[in-house]
């Protein structure tokens, strides 16, 4: 018999969550476990992971959650998340390109990193169809 999920300790929300791979439950919890998750360990890894998920709103909502841990724990291993955060500012969703935006700010606030941001962001390649 499944327990239920109020039963699972965190790393196996996470990984029940990330098998499930649903995007609804996904771009939400996300950020719950970056906003209130209290394994920073855990929720960077799996803010790292959905960074390249297939869904521009997770992979954006991931790039909220490495904002939230950089205020919450004030560290993140800057070698991994630096490179995700400079990926995502790229991004082809406006989303995703706005999240890590945010993200990059609050990074340089909390933990001094620099970023590259451009004024001139390239525009969806949706709204040209």
């Amino acid at each position: 018999m499944t327990r239920g999920l109020s039963e699972l300790n965190g790393s196996e929300k996470a990984e029940e969550a990330l098998e499930r791979d649903d995007p609804v439950e996904l771009m939400d919890w996300i950020l719950e476990l970056a906003s209130e998750g209290g394994d920073r360990a855990l929720a960077e890894n799996c803010c790292a992971r959905l960074a390249r998920h297939r869904n521009a709103m997770v992979r954006g909502n991931a790039m909220l959650g490495f904002g939230h841990l950089a205020r919450r724990f004030g560290r993140l291993d800057a070698q991994r998340i630096k490179r995700l955060v400079d990926t995502a500012l790229h991004d082809g969703s406006g989303y995703v390109r706005e999240q890590a935006r945010s993200a990059a700010e609050d990074l340089r606030t909390f933990l001094a990193w620099e970023f590259e941001l451009a004024d001139d962001e390239p525009n969806d390649q949706a709204a040209h169809t």
